[in-house]
């Protein structure tokens, strides 16, 4: 079994559940492989905050960019026209408030130089 542990870290986007037609919350660092790049960086990178915040950067492009999976259309309400909806991915949202975000990040990055993950049966 394997602990998907986020050292607490919340921080929630919109996503479309396409199987199920809705929109529901997803918590960004409830994505494993994100996590764990995001734990490296606080290891490899924890005295350059430029270097850190690139690597966790590229690492939101790889995961979240412009994948279906990922993406949500918003559009006015009552509806109008379709054409003036537009198609927003999770890093899109994430890069609205770049600047909170990795603050966010580096100010937890203790937490998560500390914790490891826990893999067990």
């Amino acid at each position: 079994m394997v602990n998907l542990d986020n050292c607490g870290l919340t921080w929630n986007v919109f996503v479309g559940d396409f199987n199920h037609g809705i929109i529901e919350t997803h918590n960004v660092f409830d994505h494993y492989r994100f996590m764990d790049d995001c734990r490296y960086a606080a290891r490899k990178y924890k005295d350059n905050r430029e270097e850190f915040e690139s690597y966790i950067k590229r690492s939101m492009m790889y995961y979240y960019w412009s994948k279906c999976e990922w993406e949500v259309v918003i559009d006015h309400w009552p509806h109008s026209d379709r054409r003036k909806a537009k198609k927003v991915d999770v890093y899109d949202q994430v890069m609205m408030n770049w600047e909170h975000f990795i603050n966010y990040v580096w100010n937890h990055a203790v937490d998560l130089r500390r914790r490891k993950k826990k893999i067990g049966t």
